[in-house]
């Protein structure tokens, strides 16, 4: 009796799974990530934060789209902290809506906030930037500390000339910080730059001018490496507009002055690209090999190759679109002597003048 009151209640167990589905999967949740590769620097009297938004969401599939961003709470905190204190002893600096964000080419958002002079000589800075997508908040970023300093004086002495299609820069290095203290040694220049282009010719009036939309944009930094002197050329002036540019003054890589008086001039593109030199022919095993010196113009877009015979007067195209700084030529003749010319061509269409001709009797 005993051993039938014991399984009654194995019985009862079992027949209730049989008609169990097994145990119940959630969907997971779809939650904003912490922002990524948060970086610090300081312009002038503002330190800029800048950032990019994870990709997808908590989920691993669902896409995150920054126009889908409400806000930004950015806190930050000037006083010494242990690890992890952070979210407890810092305090809300500011709260942007986004369209009060910026944003570069290469999609980093961006926030400049100012601060008081006492704040900046030789200060450390921490912060941390939190992001609300619909009515959810995403986690708190990590913490990037930043050491702020007086920074230079802005450059008001910026010039602008132009030597054929080259822009040329030319500034005075300054002398004091922006409080008028001898400044300490600086680490160079940097350059930034913006273009307006020109309305193409034949645009209807009742189209909205392309510079309306440019006018707007940021500008971008033109220098690939920091400038020592005072002193810079801008050679890739391709686009027919208006070129506006300003310098900054740096103390490191992350700390620059604020920005100078913004000159400009206005380009129209009738210059061609330099012209080849060097131009050197090869009789190879089944053809002429054609090598010369790349030409540095950065608008450079092909180069075009001429040929004659030796006894000939005039040259003719033998390839109009070369990309490289050489040529094979497989159509020479062996036996008979050529005569070779090279020519460079920006993205406009302006060729130069051929380079010195390069004779070979293919053997």
């Amino acid at each position: 009796m005993k051993k039938q009151i014991l399984f009654l209640p194995l019985i009862v167990v079992l027949l209730w799974s049989c008609g169990k589905k097994g145990p119940l999967v959630l969907e997971p949740q779809k939650l904003p990530q912490a922002v990524e590769k948060l970086e610090l620097r300081q312009v002038g009297r503002e330190v800029e934060l800048s950032w990019t938004y994870p990709a997808r969401l908590s989920d691993g599939k669902t896409p995150l789209l920054p126009p889908q961003v409400r806000s930004v709470t950015i806190y930050h905190l000037a006083k010494p902290f242990a690890p992890d204190t952070f979210p407890k002893r810092s305090e809300l600096l500011a709260k942007p809506m986004a369209a009060e964000l910026g944003s570069r080419p290469d999609g980093t958002t961006t926030y400049a906030v100012s601060f008081a002079d006492k704040l900046l000589q030789d200060k450390e800075h921490a912060f941390a930037v939190a992001y609300t997508l619909g009515r959810t908040r995403s986690a708190l970023s990590a913490v990037q500390k930043f050491t702020t300093r007086m920074p230079p004086q802005e450059i008001r002495d910026l010039k602008i000339s132009r030597e054929g299609k080259v822009v040329v820069l030319s500034w005075t290095r300054p002398q004091v910080d922006s409080v008028n203290r001898p400044l300490p040694a600086l680490a160079g220049y940097r350059i930034y730059r913006r273009v307006v282009p020109a309305v193409p010719a034949g645009t209807p009036a009742a189209a909205p001018p392309p510079a309306a939309k440019v006018r707007g944009a940021a500008f971008e930094i033109v220098n690939a490496k920091t400038v020592r002197g005072e002193y810079y050329e801008d050679s890739d002036t391709g686009v027919d507009g208006e070129y506006e540019y300003r310098v900054s003054s740096l103390l490191d890589e992350r700390i620059e002055s604020a920005p100078s008086t913004i000159v400009k001039t206005a380009i129209q593109d009738s210059f061609a690209p330099d012209v080849p030199v060097n131009l050197v022919a090869f009789s190879a095993k089944d053809h002429v090999f054609l090598t010369w010196e790349a030409v540095r113009d950065r608008d450079l877009d092909h180069y075009v190759v001429y040929r004659r015979l030796d006894s000939e007067e005039d040259f003719k195209v033998l390839e109009a679109s070369v990309g490289e700084n050489f040529f094979r030529d497989r159509q020479a003749v062996r036996g008979k002597p050529y005569v070779y010319a090279v020519a460079a061509v920006d993205r406009k269409g302006n060729e130069s003048e051929a380079s010195q001709p390069a004779p070979i009797k293919f053997e």
